[in-house]
């Protein structure tokens, strides 16, 4: 698979067509990876691998030098896979004979200078050009993506004189997400964008041109610890300090909660960069590093194990595994088999989110008074609507729990992270208020009886540290409120 990345990448397309100045500016900085990076490369391979195998073509089997292998990453490309071949026999279907060429090579230098990709999958079969991108991650992606456009393009310029297609179809499989998304576009149109908007604007941010601008893209620019416009974008916030939350509109209201994720994310990457950079002798006026929270822990867990044992008690929690170690554990067919019946979705807690979310809008206490489809004529519609809305009150001022990370990605020079708990009660944070006794940490990984030895040493806290050594092996870690009357 290639590795090799062009500075006006397909990848990094969503960022440098909305702020060209930020390409140069990330020159400066090192570009690094993380365990999610290596993941997802493993997975491609892992696709490539299969798919090539069941269009009968020769591949070496990659798992041998996989770190991360899981079941759930050999779920996903096996159902990637099929839906290759499913695409494939639906254009056999229709009397053509289909195309498919697997991690294609494309150059699309006509366009963007210096710029080349990798395409996971290209199908060509009748009037349509099929572009497939895979994707292990769960950040979700359209398929409308400028990314994939690009791919389109280069397609198009590799196979246009050899095929007669006039439709382009872009496919995003992203599994963790259960989702396919795709998106059609015809020939025409993708080179009209190209001509009006990619390469003008590909131009400008070779040359070092344009304007700064902030916004989602700005999540993995290399330079936005350094990025004067983004300090400046999260600042503008700073008009809301003096005014207490009642004494904002809800058009205020709504402006801060637009913003308010992206200036908590950046400020924590600011604050870990600072941390990093402290280490390495830059002092920061009025700042200075101590040793934080340490928590005890075992030096040696098999040890802990053997001499408890041997004491004659038992110094493993038993307890049933949670969902997802289950259907790790027993494969997603087995796991809808073998438990059908025994397994639910209850009703998700509330979250604010932008309207442009696809989840449906949830029913409150105001929308059902609202609703005039129950009779509040009669005692029996009343106490119906009467109980719903008290169901839906419990629901609002319910208990939940928060997983705070004090940085997303761990990577060379980002080697530990620390996850703390909150504990919501509707919308009062009553963290403080709960015995630190009642917490109790749960890692699920490929290792069952060192996740039994892990979870047995870390009861009774609020926070722990996490290191690179902690995530190597894809582990999930979350965090449980035990009853006041659990010992």
């Amino acid at each position: 698979m290639p590795n090799q990345h062009a500075l006006l990448s397909p990848s990094s397309s969503e960022r440098w067509l909305h702020c060209p100045k930020s390409v140069r500016l990330s020159e400066q900085f090192e570009d690094t990876t993380s365990v999610y990076a290596s993941e997802g490369t493993e997975a491609h391979a892992l696709c490539e691998h299969l798919v090539l195998t069941a269009l009968g073509r020769h591949s070496t089997d990659p798992r041998s030098w996989f770190k991360q292998y899981s079941q759930e990453m050999q779920e996903a490309a096996e159902g990637y896979t099929a839906y290759i071949m499913e695409t494939v026999a639906a254009l056999r279907q229709d009397g053509v004979e289909p195309s498919v060429f697997v991690e294609q090579r494309l150059d699309m230098r006509s366009y963007v200078k210096d710029c080349f990709g990798t395409s996971d999958c290209v199908i060509i079969g009748g009037d349509t050009i099929v572009i497939c991108d895979f994707k292990f991650g769960k950040l979700p992606v359209p398929a409308t993506s400028p990314q994939l456009r690009i791919y389109a393009l280069g397609a198009c310029e590799l196979f246009g004189n050899l095929y007669d297609f006039t439709r382009v179809r872009t496919v995003i499989y992203q599994p963790r997400l259960t989702t396919v998304d795709e998106a059609e576009i015809t020939r025409d149109e993708l080179y009209a964008w190209a001509n009006d908007i990619l390469a003008p604007t590909a131009k400008l941010a070779y040359d070092d041109e344009g304007e700064f601008a902030c916004g989602d893209w700005c999540r993995f620019c290399r330079a936005r610890n350094h990025c004067r416009a983004l300090a400046d974008h999260q600042m503008e916030l700073a008009q809301y300090d003096f005014k207490l939350p009642p004494t904002l509109d809800d058009d205020e209201i709504a402006e801060i909660l637009s913003r308010v994720d992206d200036l908590i994310s950046w400020a924590g990457s600011i604050k870990e960069y600072a941390l990093q950079a402290a280490l390495k002798g830059v002092r920061f006026d009025g700042w200075k590093v101590v040793e934080g929270r340490a928590n005890r822990r075992y030096v040696n867990e098999e040890a802990v194990a053997e001499r408890v044992t041997a004491s004659g008690k038992d110094p493993f929690e038993h307890k049933l595994l949670g969902i997802t170690a289950m259907e790790k554990l027993l494969g997603k067919k087995s796991f809808a088999e073998l438990l059908d019946g025994l397994v639910e979705r209850p009703e998700g807690k509330p979250v604010l989110v932008p309207v442009s979310d696809k989840r449906p809008e949830m029913h409150t206490a105001k929308n059902d008074f609202a609703d005039k489809t129950l009779d509040l004529t009669s005692n029996e519609g009343i106490n119906q609507r009467v109980s719903k809305v008290y169901t839906d009150m419990d629901t609002l001022l319910g208990y939940r729990l928060e997983i705070v990370s004090t940085s997303d990605i761990l990577s060379d020079s980002i080697t530990s992270t620390a996850l703390t708990v909150r504990v919501w009660h509707g919308s009062q944070n009553v963290t403080d208020t709960i015995d630190a006794s009642r917490f109790r940490w749960l890692r699920t990984s490929s290792d069952a009886a060192a996740d039994e030895l892990w979870n047995a040493a870390h009861i009774g806290m609020k926070a722990i540290t996490l290191t690179v050594r902690d995530v190597q092996y894809s582990a999930t870690y979350n965090c449980e409120l035990t009853d006041e009357q659990e010992e």
